[in-house]
């Protein structure tokens, strides 16, 4: 997770990630996806690919939305396997 702030440039991630993460962060900061970002997209995957990988950064937020309004406390398993990583910088 830590690594995602600087997805770009982390070897950590091959180009279909990094390409993955900037429509995340694209589509959850804006909201609006360029022609150039959804060509991207159909070049790497099928149509069906691409709305569900959609779906699921539309969920993803819904659910940070929620837990945002709300201060969830994150649960003991999760904060065990995440331990002191710092936040995710999407939709920040």
């Amino acid at each position: 997770m830590a690594a995602m702030a600087e997805a770009e440039s982390s070897p950590l991630f091959d180009q279909t990630d990094k390409l993955v993460i900037r429509y995340a962060e694209v589509l959850t900061r804006t909201c609006k996806v360029s022609d150039d970002l959804y060509g991207q997209l159909q070049a790497r995957f099928t149509r069906e690919q691409v709305l569900e990988l959609c779906f699921l950064v539309g969920l993803a937020a819904l659910v940070n939305r929620v837990h945002a309004t709300f201060a969830t406390e994150v649960d003991s398993v999760t904060r065990a396997a995440v331990g002191d990583a710092p936040f995710c910088p999407i939709g920040r």
